[in-house]
C-alpha cells in the first residue's frame, strides 16, 4: 500500500497509477490484438562499452473501444542476458514532452500488463518531468530479470506518434527508438492559426 501511494505522490496532478493491470477500459482481446513493431535489440553499455545487458523492445498503439477516442501506447520490454548473474534493469524512461499528453487527456495513465496480469511487479510508476516518463525498480529490489518481459503503457487522447528515445538502464544505458504521443497535423495547424490570430489582435490593439 505504501509501494502505491508513492507512485501516485510521483505522477502528475490527477494522474492515476495502476499496477498488473491493461489500461481502463481495455479487453484482454484487445490487447492480443495489438500490433507489435519490429523487435530492437539493445545492448546496455557502460562508460568503457562494455556490455552489461541484452534486452529487446518493441511497441504497439491500441484504441479502446470503451473510451473512445483513448490511444493505448505500450512498451514492451524484454531482459534477455547480463553480464552480473542476478542483476536487473531496475529503470526504463521514455524521453518525450509529457505535457502533450496531460493538456489533451485528462487522466496519464502508468502501468504494467505482465504475465497475464499476476505475479510479482518488476517495475513500477516513477518519477515524472515535463520531458521524461520513467518506470523503476520497486523498492525491495525486484527489477526486470533474464527472461522477464513486462509491458509498460499509457493513455492518452493523442492517436499520432513520434519517435522518441527510450533507455534502458541497469550499469550500463541501452537505448532503443519508440512512439510517443504528439499532436495531429491538423491540430498543430489550429494551434498556429490561433497564435497567429492572438498576434494580430495585439498588433491592432
Amino acid at each position: 500500500m505504501a509501494l502505491l501511494a508513492v507512485a501516485v505522490m510521483a505522477a502528475p496532478a490527477g494522474a492515476q497509477v495502476l499496477t498488473n493491470s491493461l489500461p481502463s477500459g481495455m479487453t484482454p482481446a484487445e490487447f492480443a490484438a495489438l500490433v507489435w513493431s519490429p523487435s530492437q535489440t539493445v545492448l546496455g553499455l557502460d562508460n568503457f562499452n562494455n556490455t552489461k545487458f541484452t534486452a529487446s523492445v518493441s511497441y504497439a498503439i491500441g484504441s479502446i473501444a470503451a473510451n473512445p477516442g483513448d490511444y493505448a501506447y505500450f512498451y514492451k520490454v524484454n531482459a534477455q542476458s547480463f553480464a552480473l548473474p542476478g542483476d536487473s534493469i531496475g529503470r526504463v524512461t521514455v524521453n518525450f514532452d509529457t505535457s502533450l499528453v496531460k493538456s489533451v487527456g485528462p487522466v496519464l495513465q502508468f502501468g504494467q500488463y505482465e504475465n497475464g496480469g499476476i505475479g510479482g511487479n518488476s517495475l513500477v510508476a516513477g518519477p515524472v518531468t515535463p520531458v521524461k516518463l520513467s518506470w523503476d525498480a520497486t523498492p525491495n529490489g525486484d527489477g526486470l530479470f533474464g527472461g522477464e518481459t513486462t509491458y509498460l503503457w499509457l493513455v492518452s487522447t493523442y492517436p499520432g506518434g513520434i519517435p522518441v528515445s527510450m533507455q534502458l538502464i541497469d550499469g550500463g544505458v541501452g537505448t532503443a527508438r519508440v512512439v510517443a504521443p504528439a499532436p495531429e497535423p491538423v491540430s498543430m495547424v489550429l494551434a498556429g492559426l490561433g497564435l497567429t490570430a492572438i498576434a494580430g489582435l495585439r498588433r491592432r490593439a
